[in-house]
């Protein structure tokens, strides 16, 4: 897609911010609708306790939250449902997917909080996606990403990520914030769902170095070494939990699944 059809090639969509514009309220409270009363979704949401807080107790930002696993096309929607609504969540992910329909353009240009990524992009292109990450941080908001790449795997694992989580880590300093979805692979009415937040770390800590350590420098070989390091380290430590919120979620065999449909319905 491109610049001409209204469609930014790279950057922020809307301003970056913190706070939780009136149609964004409008937003959540028709998602909530809709999940209630229409699907019957339940969320179990286990660890909001392990999030980062502010000076005052309060929900803080600038933090990176990974989505895993990504299986379906309710995944957003349960995160942004289970995490407070301020600070507000920003959205980075594939513009192809963001901007498919005309509705989705739509809501995406007037909600905002977006970062679309397209294929085949330069390091100028990367460079962008850094600089509005980092904007979006700076400004308090949480950015929210989906690191999985590649084919599916079973239920109950989570597929390799890719490493734009990790530089995103090294070049902001944010703190990653696992959240670990359980029982969204398979939809239907009143399907139960498990969102699982997982402490902070710091891309030090999953390496396993001091905390004071500084990055590498931008585009060296010893940042793409440690960004596969930093990627390898967090899926092993989120693997035993991503298995745990399968589990939890895995109805016992029998039981009948209305509106089975709903699992490719917006894809």
């Amino acid at each position: 897609m491109t610049a001409e059809a209204g469609i930014p090639p790279v950057g922020f969509v809307g301003t970056p911010t913190a706070r939780a514009s009136r149609t964004y309220r409008v937003a959540l409270a028709g998602i909530h609708l809709i999940r209630r009363r229409a699907f019957g979704f339940r969320i179990d949401v286990v660890g909001l306790d392990r999030l980062p807080r502010a000076a005052d107790g309060g929900p803080a930002g600038g933090w990176i939250a990974a989505g895993m696993p990504h299986r379906t096309w309710v995944d957003p929607f349960v995160v942004v449902e289970a995490l407070p609504m301020e600070p507000r969540l920003v959205f980075f992910g594939d513009g192809r997917a963001i901007f498919r329909s005309r509705w989705r353009r739509f809501l995406v240009r007037r909600i905002g909080g977006v970062i679309p990524i397209w294929p085949g992009a330069g390091r100028e292109a990367v460079e962008g996606y850094m600089a509005a990450a980092a904007a979006a941080l700076d400004a308090g908001a949480v950015l929210c990403l989906f690191p999985e790449t590649g084919p599916a795997t079973p239920p109950g694992t989570a597929r390799p990520f890719g490493s734009g989580l990790a530089y995103f880590a090294l070049r902001t300093g944010a703190p990653i914030v696992p959240l670990v979805l359980g029982g969204t692979h398979e939809l239907y009415l009143h399907r139960r769902f498990r969102l699982e937040m997982l402490e902070p770390v710091t891309w030090q800590e999953l390496a396993g170095v001091a905390r004071d350590m500084p990055p590498p420098e931008p585009w060296s070989s010893a940042e793409r070494r440690l960004a596969h390091t930093l990627t390898r380290a967090l899926h092993e430590r989120t693997a035993s939990t991503v298995a745990a919120a399968h589990r939890a979620t895995t109805l016992a065999p029998g039981r009948h699944k209305r509106w089975a449909w709903l699992t490719t319905a917006w894809h």
